[in-house]
């Protein structure tokens, strides 16, 4: 009887010991993304708890991917070497990860992806979105500006050519189409509030300037000449050269 009984002592900690972890509110990047890391967990708790009741481990495996190893994917991290880092400015780096071969990233515009980094192993994660052309082969690049007490900030500050970075993706539901005319309520509604449609002049950029929290860092992309008003009109709402980027 006491041998039995310390069996299913032994089974029951087995079984607690293949539980899901619940995510830490780090490990969330707050994008709205689909499926969360909360999402994840509460589909692995119901696996579990479902093998446990039937007391089937293979259940806890769930459906076998069939995709390669390399490519990304929106629920598991993908390996991805970094080939080269270039600093920018004193915050701001533009990173390079190889891609397998000539493959392409595959990205729509107004997709992002979620970084994950461990800093005094805390896991945090993050949404960043790639710059590189849609049909870049071989290679995607990400803008990444620092911040002085960001934790992610000091994981991205270590990185080096050679090194290894964690994906995950993509994400995003709203494509961009040129010329498109819509209104607010049809967007993600973390992106509503601080969405603004119209024409882009200089008392519009001082508002949205104005409005953020701490100093924003701007990413310009156009002709020529819409590159040099917009800067014209950062620098006027109150941005330093180094405040912003001209693609």
């Amino acid at each position: 009887m006491m041998g039995e009984r310390e069996e299913d002592d032994d089974t029951e900690e087995a079984w607690l010991q293949l539980r899901p972890m619940e995510p830490l509110p780090s490990q969330c990047c707050g994008s709205g993304c689909s499926p969360c890391v909360f999402d994840l967990y509460h589909r692995d708790l119901a696996r579990w708890e479902a093998a446990r009741a039937s007391k089937d481990r293979s259940l806890l495996r769930g459906p076998e991917s069939q995709s390669c190893p390399s490519k990304l994917n929106p629920e598991t991290f993908v390996a991805f070497c970094i080939s080269a880092v270039d600093r920018l400015t004193k915050d701001t780096y533009r990173v390079r990860f190889a891609l397998p071969g000539n493959s392409q990233l595959g990205l729509q515009p107004g997709q992002h992806l979620i970084l994950r980094g461990i800093v005094d192993d805390l896991e945090i994660q993050r949404a960043y979105t790639p710059i590189s052309p849609a049909n870049a082969e071989g290679y995607f690049e990400v803008l990444i500006k620092c911040y002085q007490m960001g934790l992610m900030s000091r994981y991205v500050e270590s990185w080096r050519a050679g090194d290894t970075a964690f994906w995950r993706g993509p994400f995003g539901d709203f494509f961009y189409k040129p010329n498109q005319e819509s209104s607010s309520e049809q967007l993600p509604w973390s992106y509503q509030e601080k969405t603004r449609f119209g024409r882009l002049g200089q008392d519009l950029i001082k508002e949205l300037v104005s409005c953020c929290r701490r100093k924003p860092f701007a990413l310009v992309c156009g002709s020529a000449e819409f590159n040099k008003d917009i800067a014209r009109c950062l620098l006027c709402a109150g941005l330093t050269e180094d405040s912003y980027f001209l693609f």
